[in-house]
């Protein structure tokens, strides 16, 4: 046997880390080449030369391998998605997929529409210029009286999934314990196929062979927690991208047996180019979607336990629908360092919602396509800072419409057990003196929905809307009042030795001031840094110097200055913001006039 001890490498130990396959390759041949017995490794195509290669470019692949994996197996240190799912698939986390956009609409029945039952079928959709959005539930609706009727269950319950029915290509099963089957949708013949299954859309039938009638199955989120024989499936997102659907084995969950046929569908959604603006939607434009297989699967799970008539194209024009807000935006797919902050909360809380942080968080994961900000409080805080609110502006918050409705709709007659969630959407101001979108009020039901089985037995979920506070380039040393900001200015000075243009100095403020306010910048009860915004007006280049003017004689502050005010009750709440300011939980920041801002900077010389 070798001595082992006697061997001298001359390599320090983490050599292995400077070699690739080539520095290998010459390290090799200098080594062979020390003893004379050895000649062949200097000529490329020997016997000898090859097999180095071999070795050379087999450590290439292995070190790459090490690379990859040494720190990717730690669930603090990973940094490729692959390599992250994986890991918390250990732990039973899901991570979310990307999702659509999401519409909501209001509807108008026609008095020549008979008072009775109705309903809007499954993945009815409506065309928008070509742009499909889909009905993803049947919704039940009823038509009370003979006379032109608002019919508020779809007002209020109706969201519409963007993009097109997905029918999955039946999959047959073998009949096996946990079968698995994957959903694969990837288009390999048009590579600029950018379609996407939208997250939460998938709904799985499977046609038992022992009775040959179709049956829905449910999603659960954990299927050791499920009932034995129960028709449920569990689905995840994998490190591939794709959806995988997987069944019980009759101790959790019913087993598939084999020459089941199982159907997967869902919604294919289109991406940004399915974004559409208000007012878009009709209601001559409902369609049914229409397979020989849907309709053999409807018919035996859906029509089967109905009896209220069908909303279709024989009947659609009796019905007017409109789509006063535009339509959500999309939400990309969890990140790597996304699904690293939020397993640990989800897994900790057991997907049940108990702290005002399990509710934020779930929130927003779930519907992170819909709310840009969610603040959630008891019922102590809401009273005493929310409510309080309205007494100090000497507003009776028994009459704010805001208070009222959302009181009306989702709270019962107990009030001190309340689980208050405001909300912020994702909306744009597109003028000067536009007040900011609530959120609707089929997107509050959907939070709500969301939250029902998740919460405490004892918790009531009521979606709230904030306080939107309005605010604009102000300054004065006197009374203070909204109408400052139509005499008040950015001054910035240039330096004497830069040529930047006027114009383009303004710009560059203004478009700093505007992403300083912007709805995706900013957060409920955030710390309004105006600090950190005069540290970015003066790292432009050619600003030497910035400072808010009150022309009309009314002072000046070195730097920049806010007047604030809530439009909704104008010379209650106005004050002037000059430094760093925390908001109250239900206030949320927007520029009043962000598109004649520029017209309140001025530019001088030095």
């Amino acid at each position: 046997m070798a001595d082992n001890e006697n061997i001298e490498y001359k390599l320090a130990k983490d050599a292995y880390a400077n070699f690739d396959a080539v520095s290998l390759k010459s390290f090799i041949i200098s080594q062979l080449n020390e003893n004379s017995k050895f000649t062949d490794q200097n000529y490329e195509g020997s016997n000898l030369s090859s097999v180095i290669d071999i070795i050379a470019f087999s450590y290439h692949v292995l070190l790459f391998y090490l690379n990859q994996t040494a720190t990717e197996s730690q669930f603090s240190q990973s940094s490729i998605y692959e390599n992250m799912n994986r890991i918390v698939n250990v732990i039973g986390y899901k991570p979310t997929g990307k999702q659509t956009s999401l519409l909501s609409l209001k509807c108008v029945a026609d008095s020549e529409l008979p008072v009775d039952s109705y309903f809007l079928r499954k993945y009815g959709y409506f065309l928008v210029d070509n742009i499909q959005y889909t009905i993803n539930e049947d919704l039940f609706f009823e038509k009370s009286t003979t006379e032109r009727e608002i019919i508020d269950s779809i007002t209020n319950n109706l969201i519409l999934f963007q993009g097109t029915v997905g029918e999955y290509p039946i999959y047959q099963a073998d009949g096996v314990d946990f079968e698995t089957f994957p959903i694969i949708v990837d288009n390999i013949v048009d590579s600029s196929d950018a379609r996407y299954i939208s997250h939460g859309t998938i709904t799985i039938y499977v046609k038992e062979l022992e009775s040959g009638v179709w049956k829905k199955y449910s999603e659960v989120d954990n299927m050791f927690l499920a009932e034995q024989n129960s028709r449920i499936y569990d689905l995840r997102l994998n490190e591939n991208g794709h959806y995988e659907v997987k069944f019980g084995n009759n101790v959790f969950g019913k087993k598939l047996t084999r020459g089941d046929e199982v159907a997967a569908y869902y919604i294919l959604s289109d991406g940004e180019s399915g974004i559409i603006s208000p007012n878009s939607i009709d209601g001559n434009k409902l369609f049914n979607f229409n397979s020989s297989r849907f309709n053999e699967i409807y018919n035996d799970v859906e029509n089967a336990s109905t009896t209220s008539t069908n909303i279709n194209i024989s009947n659609i024009s009796l019905l007017t629908f409109s789509n006063p807000l535009n339509s959500s935006p999309i939400s990309e797919a969890e990140t790597v360092d996304e699904i690293r902050k939020n397993a640990p909360f989800l897994i900790s809380s057991q997907i049940r919602l108990v702290t005002e942080s399990d509710y934020e968080k779930f929130i927003m994961k779930s519907v992170s396509n819909l709310v840009s900000s969610v603040k959630v409080v008891d019922n102590g805080r809401f009273i005493s800072e929310y409510i309080q609110y309205f007494y100090d502006i000497c507003v009776d918050p028994n009459k704010s419409n805001a208070i009222l409705m959302n009181q009306v709709n989702f709270a019962d007659s107990c009030d001190f057990n309340n689980v208050n969630i405001f909300t912020v959407p994702f909306t744009t101001i597109s003028s000067d003196g536009s007040y900011p979108d609530f959120l609707s009020e089929s997107f509050k039901n959907l939070i709500f929905d969301l939250t029902e089985d998740k919460k405490m037995i004892g918790h009531e979920v009521i979606p709230r809307d904030p306080v939107y506070m309005a605010f604009d380039i102000g300054y004065t040393d006197g009374e203070v009042s909204s109408d400052i900001s139509k005499s008040s200015k950015v001054v910035a000075t240039r330096d004497r030795n830069n040529q930047i243009s006027s114009e383009k100095l303004k710009k560059s403020i203004k478009d700093v001031i505007i992403d300083f306010l912007a709805f995706e910048s900013n957060e409920l009860g955030q710390k309004m840094d105006l600090t950190s915004l005069n540290s970015r007006i003066l790292s432009i280049e050619g600003i030497r110097g910035v400072k808010t003017v009150n022309v009309d004689g009314g002072g000046d502050f070195n730097g920049i200055s806010f007047v604030s005010w809530n439009p909704i009750y104008p010379g209650s709440d106005d004050s002037i913001v000059t430094q760093n300011t925390t908001l109250s939980f239900f206030k949320f920041p927007y520029l009043y006039s962000p598109n004649s801002i520029i017209n309140n900077i001025d530019i001088i010389d030095e």
